[in-house]
């Protein structure tokens, strides 16, 4: 791994990083490498959590009860032309 010194960091600076590296129970060292893979998005946040309560769900249904579903949602397919006019 390389090492990188970086020179002229202001009071403010050093203040900002040392307390969110405290504030998530990070070293400054590893704050700041994290903080450098978002800012460049080798270390992407995502966007939506993942779920996986609906797992149980997936897959779930028999042969016919997928038939039966299919057959049954068969009227929203039609066209009512008086409501097209």
């Amino acid at each position: 791994m390389k090492t990188i010194t970086i020179r002229g960091i202001e009071p403010d600076l050093d203040t900002t990083i040392k307390l969110n590296a405290s504030r998530e129970n990070l070293s400054v060292n590893q704050w700041v490498l994290k903080a450098l893979k978002q800012s460049v998005g080798l270390d992407r946040k995502r966007v939506f959590k993942k779920y996986g309560d609906l797992d149980s769900l997936a897959g779930g249904w028999t042969k016919k009860d997928a038939e039966t579903f299919l057959e049954n949602i068969k009227i929203f397919e039609r066209i009512d032309e008086e409501v097209w006019k």
